[in-house]
């Protein structure tokens, strides 16, 4: 059976209040990070950042703002608070497409 990842939500931009990106994820069996945010498209910073990495085809460069900082040093040292979610089953904006409730209450089965 594929690994379904249990993901901890870190943050969010903390000057974006509406239901929009971006944010940081971990991975607590992994230790990977999610950075979910604007996708990249701009051909001259593609070209910069290729220059010294090379962009796979499998890969996407994506754009988390300054305001961030903080969160992702939350994200890499581990000090963020787990099981913290940005909305509740009962608040959630698109409860359809809460898939860590419905998680959540099976393993509870």
């Amino acid at each position: 059976m594929a690994h379904k990842p249990r993901l901890e939500y870190v943050g969010t931009d903390p000057n974006n209040a509406t239901d929009d990106c971006p944010s940081v994820f971990v991975d607590p069996d992994t230790g990977d990070f999610y950075f979910q945010g604007d996708t990249v498209t701009d051909p001259d910073v593609l070209a910069w950042i290729n220059s010294d990495s090379r962009i796979k085809d499998t890969e996407s460069v994506v754009r988390l703002p300054a305001a961030m900082a903080q969160i992702i040093m939350e994200a890499a040292s581990g000090s963020f608070a787990r099981g913290k979610r940005r909305f509740t089953p009962e608040t959630h904006p698109r409860p359809d497409e809460d898939i860590r409730t419905r998680r959540e209450k099976a393993d509870l089965r």
